[in-house]
């Protein structure tokens, strides 16, 4: 992978060093918690500048040997029994079903939320100017926003996935780009409104953000509105395609996983009774496989699909993950895995909670980050597997009763605890998954989506 220059030659610690010194010859102003923003500087990919250590490129090219021989056993798999070689995407096309249905509630919504929350904006600051009604013109504007929202963001994509039999992958793309579209519009409205209405009080000139800048964010990858973000100078092609290349190798490399862990364990579940022992055994035995998923699942949106799209957008602030590898506590943990939730999480819950009691409800405001993030992550579960099973929101309260409880942790045993939740997860979802499939219902309804059927099937 080449190295990127972005305006600076500094490894990570010389800029760490250099930012330390600077600090200490520059005392900032110190502000309070809740008035923290986040600021958005020029840095490339964590994991693009540790692939330049030969100790690290070394443990990458192990995965890349991993999934080599996953697919020559593919490859000898076939050639056995069939006698030619042919590699069998099935897993893929059912996965992604019916990818190019998505087009259409993807272009509804992207259509809405660059059009409709934009305009609003403008209407109701050119109303301000002239009107005196500031209050009743909010008001107006905000329950339009609240019904456009809860039509096209809300109801309409959730009936499109009911209503349509998309398969899981494809389900997923358009329950979380109805989530990118929810968050990026509040953040825009978010951070125009309240400077606008300062102006106003203030007598002064109510200024209205750029088309073009509204329009960069929505395809700019960081869910956090700006009017102005670090820029590369241009376009390294050769690396976009290089991240494509890897996130359609991923996608592979993840068919070859389900093909080799998931579908000759659990396909077969309904020909013998489900007892503690086999799901024990059952649970320990995908512990492999899931940590896999997860790195796989990982690698291929956070890094691959992200850099690819940060690249051709020229968006310099490369930090979509930090080393979560390294945390020593859940909560480090689930900060670092996915930052471009966690800054939106932080900014509008946590963030705007403190901003409102003033820090005398940090932890009311902890709980309620805890409580949104999960509900987030159970919904994009629900929405792609087409079921109910709240095994993801439990183990996310599990993890709020640690944090509040301050239980001791260390590396070793927050690594205890992912395995044992991934393998539990994927175990459990499988399960869930094929138990639909051995024992179905006559007619779907809500409340056989959300009634689990694994022990009463396999029983």
């Amino acid at each position: 992978m080449e190295p990127r220059e972005m305006g600076t030659n500094e490894s990570t610690s010389q800029r760490t060093l250099q930012g330390q010194a600077k600090e200490k010859h520059e005392p900032r102003e110190k502000r309070p918690l809740w008035m923290k923003q986040k600021v958005f500087i020029e840095q490339r990919s964590l994991l693009d500048e540790l692939l330049e250590v030969q100790h690290f490129r070394t443990i990458y090219n192990i995965f890349v040997a991993v999934f080599c021989i996953f697919v020559l056993r593919a490859v000898l798999v076939d050639f056995i029994d069939t006698g030619r070689v042919a590699l069998d995407f099935e897993v893929i096309v059912f996965a992604f079903g019916r990818l190019h249905m998505t087009l259409l509630p993807w272009l509804v919504m992207f259509l809405y939320t660059l059009l409709v929350p934009y305009q609003v904006l403008h209407i109701w600051v050119n109303l301000l100017k002239t009107l005196q009604l500031p209050a009743l013109l909010t008001i107006i504007a905000t329950v339009v926003l609240l019904i456009g929202h809860a039509t096209v963001l809300a109801f309409y994509p959730v009936y499109t996935l009911m209503s349509q039999p998309f398969g899981p992958a494809s389900c997923c793309i358009i329950t979380l780009e109805q989530l990118r579209f929810l968050m990026k519009s509040y953040s825009f409205l978010r951070e125009t409104v309240p400077p606008i209405l300062q102006s106003r009080s203030n007598d002064g000139e109510m200024h209205l953000p750029q088309f073009s800048t509204y329009l960069y964010f929505l395809f700019c990858p960081t869910l956090i509105y700006r009017e102005n973000y670090p820029r590369t100078p241009c376009v390294r092609w050769r690396y976009v395609i290089e991240n494509f290349a890897k996130f359609l190798m991923c996608l592979f490399y993840g068919s070859m996983l389900f093909k080799c862990f998931t579908i000759p364990i659990f396909s077969n579940m309904n020909k013998q009774p489900l007892t503690f022992r086999s799901f024990v055994l059952i649970v320990f035995s995908a512990t492999l496989a899931a940590l896999y998923l997860a790195i796989l699942i990982w690698y291929t949106f956070f890094h691959c699909w992200l850099n690819a799209f940060a690249e051709m957008m020229c968006f310099a602030d490369r930090t979509f993950y930090k080393d979560w590898w390294n945390a020593t506590s859940t909560s480090a943990y689930l900060r670092s895995w996915n930052v471009v939730v966690h800054d939106w999480l932080y900014c509008y819950i946590y963030h705007d909670l403190l901003w409102v009691f003033k820090l005398k409800a940090q932890s009311m405001a902890v709980l309620s980050t805890f409580i949104v993030s999960g509900a987030f992550h159970e919904y994009v579960f629900m929405m792609s597997f087409g079921f109910f099973y709240p095994l993801l929101f439990i183990c996310w309260f599990i993890v709020i009763a640690t944090e509040i409880l301050g239980m001791p942790s260390t590396n070793i045993l927050l690594w205890i605890r992912i395995l044992f939740g991934l393998a539990l997860l994927f175990s459990m979802q499988s399960l869930e998954w094929y138990a639909r499939i051995h024992c179905p219902v006559q007619k779907n309804t809500f409340w056989t989506r959300v009634t689990p059927r694994t022990w009463s099937c396999y029983s």
